[in-house]
């Protein structure tokens, strides 16, 4: 399904753009993808191919906002991880092994590895639009490296905030039943189904929270 192109308006001889509304399911996908990739035994290509569907998600968010990235700032939010560079190749090969190996004789961990992964990727694609619709106060249309940085110190450190205790999301209004006819046993397993279908909604709080958070003492 094509998407609608942003919209530009004028208002008091400067151009405003209205972003053109995120395509539904998008992030989910791409979130998706980010974790099948993760789960690749070979090492690098998992960093390499995570790096491509963040380069996406960046490069989709901006350009509906009618923003275009320089390359180098779309490397520092494509990277998963922005202090690798500098690494040795072999430190690099060698770390990598490590992980596999650990990731096999102790699966729950590589699972929970995979799963951090990919709430990265969606971190990075929710503030971002979040960025971009509350925080951005500039109105140059492109991207350079220097913003690109503060970005992603931005949604990194609200992704550590995120975890927590201290950190107090809004709260989910939820509505009672005017009378509840349900046995016991009905009760309990609604309930269970019902807090873990909110999970999503749980994260996304979290992560808005700490990011409102972060950024307002980051400008």
């Amino acid at each position: 399904m094509a998407t609608t192109a942003p919209a530009a308006r004028t208002n008091s001889n400067v151009a405003v753009v209205t972003p053109a509304d995120p395509p539904s399911g998008r992030l989910a996908v791409l979130t998706a993808a980010a974790l099948a990739v993760g789960a690749i035994p070979i090492p690098f290509v998992p960093d390499r191919l995570a790096a491509r569907v963040r380069g996406a998600i960046v490069h989709d968010i901006t350009s509906r906002h009618g923003l275009s990235l320089t390359s180098d700032a779309r490397k520092i939010l494509a990277e998963p991880d922005p202090r690798s560079g500098g690494r040795a190749l072999a430190r690099k090969a060698a770390e990598a092994i490590s992980m596999r190996l650990l990731r096999r004789a102790f699966a729950p961990a590589g699972i929970l590895a995979t799963a951090a992964g990919g709430l990265e990727v969606y971190a990075l694609g929710h503030l971002l639009e979040r960025y971009f619709t509350r925080t951005r106060r500039t109105g140059a249309v492109r991207i350079h490296i220097d913003e690109a940085r503060k970005i992603r110190d931005i949604i990194d450190r609200s992704l550590m905030r995120a975890l927590s205790p201290s950190l107090q999301p809004a709260s989910l209004n939820m509505s009672d039943p005017i009378e509840d006819l349900r046995d016991e046993v009905t009760r309990w397993i609604d309930t269970a189904l019902l807090t873990g279908a909110t999970l999503p909604s749980y994260i996304e709080r979290r992560l808005e929270a700490a990011f409102d958070e972060i950024a307002s003492s980051a400008t």
